[in-house]
């Protein structure tokens, strides 16, 4: 089994789901009392999210960089980022360790494929979903077209992950909000859960349409990575 290297802590209740989930897919394989070998590097979440907040995105790429080190020294032979937001320092990690990098959005886009989904609703922070990166670094990997919530609705999205999910609250009243901007998008083809922590609100059992929860989707090529399968 290789050693994968988690960069985490964006946020620390999404980090959690991604141990749980090597675990299993461990125990899965092996059976019995098995467990996954992997390496954590656990960011401060303070920091990063007041780096996010500046949207000080050299200092941000910085932090990532400086954990994708530490665990390349730690024996990591190949690393993931625990966040949608953070994989704006991918490329960035990559070239600095020399170590393959295990895409969330490959992951991603790999599951849509499969699903012959064209035009899912991307929700996820405001970054995320109108910003410069995470859109394009999708295109690249993937032949559709996501539908973006409006600036109303991004507004909602944003608040319901960095005040409460990100800080381990689900609220029902919140859970219905997200369902209620998924119903305003009838045109929408599937939903993208594009932050690690809506996988805490929103599955597939809430939605009559195809539901990617990028947080099990990459922790699954993570450990498909490490047991040396094909993605």
């Amino acid at each position: 089994m290789k050693r994968v290297g988690l960069i985490g802590g964006v946020s620390p209740e999404s980090t959690e789901i991604y141990v749980r989930r090597f675990n299993f897919a461990a125990r899965r394989r092996m059976g019995g009392e098995h467990s996954a070998t992997f390496i954590v590097w656990h960011l401060d979440y303070g920091v990063m999210i007041e780096l996010y907040r500046k949207r000080d995105w050299a200092r941000f790429i910085d932090e990532v960089v400086t954990a994708g080190e530490g665990l390349k020294r730690a024996g990591a032979a190949a690393l993931m980022i625990g966040s949608n937001t953070t994989h704006v320092a991918a490329e960035a990690v990559a070239e600095a360790t020399g170590l393959p990098v295990i895409h969330l959005l490959d992951a991603l886009a790999r599951a849509m494929r499969a699903a012959n989904v064209k035009r899912p609703l991307l929700l996820g922070t405001a970054f995320t979903m109108s910003g410069e990166f995470y859109r394009p670094a999708l295109a690249a990997r993937y032949d559709g077209g996501p539908i973006i919530p409006t600036v109303a609705e991004q507004s909602v999205i944003e608040r319901i992950i960095l005040d409460e999910l990100c800080h381990g609250a689900v609220r029902e009243d919140s859970r219905r909000a997200m369902l209620d901007i998924v119903a305003a998008h009838p045109d929408a083809d599937g939903v993208i859960l594009g932050c690690t922590e809506l996988c805490l609100i929103l599955s597939q059992e809430h939605s009559a349409l195809p539901v990617f929860d990028t947080t099990a989707l990459h922790a699954d090529a993570g450990m498909a990575f490490a047991f040396g399968e094909e993605p």
